[in-house]
């Protein structure tokens, strides 16, 4: 399982890089992209708090059916093994959240890192 800790220092690295107004533009225009790819349309964090945008994702994803959900995982490339973890556990929804931020994180870091 990934650990919420990764996804704070990763959120902790970039904000060092931008401003905390900058990081949530770029991993908004992210997650809007890939969940436009997905044909699950409009989406965007409404919070400018960390902290808050597992909360939201994992709102957005009760909404999706099983097939939009495993369309969406892929689209944004959730390593497989993480979604079979996931699949029987109680707070599944959770864990998928912070792996969605986590890999959007990691493209918006990549885009930074190497443009």
């Amino acid at each position: 399982m990934m650990e919420e800790k990764d996804l704070h220092a990763l959120v902790h690295k970039l904000q060092l890089r931008l401003s905390q107004r900058k990081l949530l533009e770029k991993l908004q225009a992210q997650i809007h992209k890939d969940f436009q790819r997905s044909g699950i349309g409009e989406f965007e964090l409404r919070s400018s708090d960390p902290a808050r945008w597992n909360e939201e994702i994992r709102h957005m994803l009760k909404q999706l059916s099983e097939n939009e959900l495993q369309h969406l995982l892929y689209l944004i490339d959730i390593p497989e093994l993480i979604i079979r973890e996931t699949s029987a556990h109680e707070n599944r929804l959770f864990y998928l959240s912070n792996a969605i931020l986590h890999r959007e994180l990691l493209k918006v870091f990549y885009q930074i890192q190497y443009k």
